[in-house]
């Protein structure tokens, strides 16, 4: 018997030795998306294809994922709300697998329009719809140029609050230094990594290695749009609809999720957001970083599901 299991053990090994990384990271993502009960699906907008992952059934739930990542931020949570929610995840057009074209603008405006053409496409009429960092922003301006899709909006760590103090990294933007989320190498996306989180979950270094080669591919255009979201100049970012301005008079449910250790976007973020909708329910979470629902997956999904139940 034993002899049996060291054989087997030996033949894993060697498997695993052998198979190229790529195909690793790709057997990797392919299990956590079961896991959660999600599948990997394609539609077409106007300007090109949408690659989104869906799975779960109940009133459906838009996610959106922040600058530089894409819809698989979202998996290690999904898994805590596909029984309850039919749970949607798109690339975002520029990120993941949808359409990169440098040519198109990619500021709120312009990726609110697309987002509703891809809610239209899926035939989505009544949703809650949340977002993390940039796509908390999106999300945000989505509910207010679309209320009646809206059945709530969730907001974690937003991005787009005017009036907020510089979080570390603003002020390194303001100092004229790269932003640690733009990584162009592999040294730079492994700063990336210890700059979001707090206390960083598991993930396997092969799955790290892949992801900055893509980051490393990405950074033009990626540069391209840190630029069009921020309009960043001499005198720092100009948010084209900040959301201390778009949010009052916001009239539907608000949920603000805001990691008290975040070092992307100031935590006092939510403080504002909640004088301006004081009906807003605020979760401040106590060491956590920008990416709650990857570092706490669990505890952050059951906010969501607590808030839409009471």
């Amino acid at each position: 018997m034993l002899t049996t299991f060291l054989l087997i053990l030996l033949v894993l090994t060697a498997v695993y030795t052998l198979t190229p990384p790529e195909k690793r990271f790709e057997w990797g993502v392919a299990t956590e998306r079961k896991i959660a009960g999600l599948s990997l699906k394609h539609t077409t907008i106007s300007e090109g294809s949408i690659t989104y992952l869906e799975g779960g059934k109940g009133t459906p739930l838009l996610l959106l994922h922040g600058f530089g990542a894409d819809k698989d931020n979202w998996v290690r949570m999904a898994k805590h709300l596909t029984k309850k929610y039919r749970v949607i995840a798109p690339d975002l057009p520029g990120f993941g697998e949808s359409f990169k074209h440098t040519e198109l603008d990619y500021d709120v405006t312009s990726q609110v329009a697309r987002l509703s053409e891809f809610a239209d496409k899926l035939g989505l009429t009544q949703f809650h719809i949340g977002g993390n960092s940039m796509g908390g922003y999106i999300a945000a301006n989505y509910a207010v140029t679309c209320p009646d899709h809206i059945e709530c909006l969730w907001l974690l760590n937003p991005l787009g609050i005017a009036s907020s103090p510089d979080s570390e990294m603003f002020a390194m933007v303001k100092e004229k230094k790269r932003p640690p989320v733009l990584a162009g190498n592999v040294e730079q996306y492994q700063a990336l990594v210890a700059f979001v989180f707090h206390n960083r979950p598991f993930i396997p270094g092969f799955i790290i290695e892949e992801l900055a080669k893509r980051a490393e591919a990405s950074f033009p255009l990626n540069s391209k749009i840190f630029q069009d979201i921020h309009h960043i100049d001499d005198d720092g970012v100009h948010f084209a609809a900040p959301l201390d301005e778009v949010l009052k008079g916001f009239d539907k449910p608000l949920l603000i999720t805001w990691g008290d250790k975040d070092r992307v976007l100031h935590p006092k973020g939510a403080k504002i957001l909640s004088a301006i909708v004081p009906s807003a329910s605020v979760e401040m979470m106590h060491d956590m970083g920008h990416l709650p629902m990857i570092e706490k997956p669990a505890s952050t999904a059951q906010q969501f599901i607590q808030f839409d139940q009471a």
